[in-house]
């Protein structure tokens, strides 16, 4: 058996140093990847959860809470809250959006629900002076970037974007 070389430190090890530290290198660059996914899950961008993994669409007459990221074949909801005032809301979703999500459940279930202009408007009978908050149980269909519009009682629609990861 041949005895490997003595090195300039004193070791008597046969070892490939190129390889090694080329190695070293893939490790460190491995861990800087591995530390951005999990920078990323940690901001909402796999669809989990996070500090951005929902948007929230302001309006005159109240907010609608949407997902920005989503998982496909996953639930997930669309809130909204709705000020006191008068007895009847509507929140209006466009007809895009129901080509990547299914609705499961709204809660508390709308009075009424009818389809105009390229958006399904859902009507909800709420007590006179008491807020409404309401939700809508999702699950995506599709993965893939869908964009839709959103408006409350009638008033000016604003743009939502949610990406659905496979």
């Amino acid at each position: 058996m041949e005895q490997p070389p003595v090195r300039r430190d004193g070791l008597q090890i046969d070892e490939h140093r190129g390889f090694q530290e080329k190695f070293w290198k893939a490790e460190r660059i491995a861990w800087v990847c591995f530390g951005v996914i999990i920078l990323l899950a940690l901001l909402g961008v796999t669809g989990s959860g996070g500090l951005r993994a929902r948007m929230k669409l302001a309006f005159d007459e109240g907010f609608v809470e949407v997902p920005r990221f989503s998982r496909w074949e996953a639930s997930d909801s669309l809130t909204a809250l709705l000020p006191p005032g008068t007895a009847g809301h509507s929140l209006s979703v466009g007809s895009d959006f129901f080509r990547t999500f299914q609705v499961e459940d709204i809660d508390p279930p709308p009075r009424s629900s009818e389809g105009s202009s390229g958006a399904i408007v859902y009507h909800f009978q709420a007590d006179a002076g008491q807020p409404l908050a309401l939700t809508m149980h999702l699950r995506s269909q599709n993965p893939g970037i869908v964009k839709y519009q959103v408006s409350v009682n009638g008033g000016p629609a604003q743009t939502a974007r949610t990406i659905v990861w496979p």
